[in-house]
């Protein structure tokens, strides 16, 4: 059986005495991938962090979905998040890694929170695939980001944070959300607050009527829009989030499955069993054994 899932720190990927703090780093892909030994992974990290694929192939892991690993290519993922990849041997590129506080924008649309592929929602995936101008332009970033880092030139992390805004605006402008049909702005904005309203009060709001009420809405019009949108129900994208924290608890930590149900705000245990097998098809004990199997693959 695996042991606990390690949390890695951009001071630990530096080896860093413990009294020195980093905000943010940068490195070549493929120096990056020689530090790692197969007991690296799977890993989580308590840093946002950039994957950016020039060359290769393999597949990447993120919260139990499975990408295929293509060039151009580049994922995102938050500070709770747990991967693993299997990269082929010519793969080259870059990885940065950032501070949730060392981001601090003014627009609300380029918060972290509005950022759709740092979400954990399965309507939004973690990465973007460029057309090779914007993919040269991307690169050119990334060798700018890398020379900065490495200068002792005044003002450093401000263009440092200037060139990573300009990474999010040009993955914006490419990203492809998952959305059924022609749905308009306003709906996503809706589906939007609805997700961040989620990934706040999950632990201590089960209801779709208590998510309604925040954001001003009915219930039947907030499952309207879900149903629409993303082609699930508002209490669909409740429990997907809720089986998604449970997935990482009964992985990444030893507590029991009861300790998860009281952690995520349930009482009932039994009940909460009965939720994770209805929606996993396996008890979380049995999710819990299976996924720490050497052979397990996702599905």
């Amino acid at each position: 059986m695996k042991a606990k899932i390690p949390t890695i720190t951009i001071e630990e990927i530096n080896s860093c005495d413990k009294n020195i703090k980093m905000n943010v780093d940068i490195r070549r892909l493929e120096e990056h991938i020689r530090n790692l030994g197969p007991n690296d992974f799977p890993h989580r990290h308590d840093f946002y962090n950039l994957i950016y694929i020039k060359k290769g192939s393999g597949t990447h892991d993120i919260d139990f979905r499975r990408f295929n690993v293509e060039p151009a290519q580049m994922f995102f993922m938050n500070d709770g998040q747990v991967h693993e990849w299997n990269l082929s041997s010519d793969t080259v590129g870059y990885t940065l890694f950032f501070k949730k506080e060392f981001y601090e924008v003014l627009e609300k649309n380029l918060t972290l929170k509005a950022l759709p592929f740092f979400n954990n929602s399965e309507s939004d995936t973690p990465f973007v695939v460029f057309e090779q101008t914007f993919a040269t332009l991307i690169e050119n970033i990334f060798e700018q980001i890398i020379a900065e880092f490495r200068t002792e030139m005044s003002h450093k992390e401000s263009l440092i944070k200037i060139l990573l805004k300009s990474i999010f605006i040009y993955s914006i402008r490419a990203y492809q959300p998952t959305f059924n049909g022609d749905n308009n702005s306003l709906n996503i904005a809706k589906i939007r607050n609805f997700e961040n309203l989620i990934e706040t009060n999950y632990k201590e709001l089960k209801s779709v009527k208590d998510y309604a009420a925040r954001l001003n809405i009915s219930a039947n019009y907030l499952n309207v829009v879900c149903k629409e949108t993303v082609g699930k129900t508002a209490g669909d994208i409740i429990r997907d989030r809720i089986i998604l924290e449970t997935k990482r608890l009964l992985l990444h930590s030893t507590i029991s499955v009861c300790e998860a149900a009281y952690f995520l705000g349930y009482d009932d245990c039994s009940y909460f069993i009965r939720l994770f097998k209805k929606n996993v098809g396996l008890s979380p004990e049995k999710f819990r054994a299976q996924s720490r199997q050497p052979n397990f693959s996702l599905s």
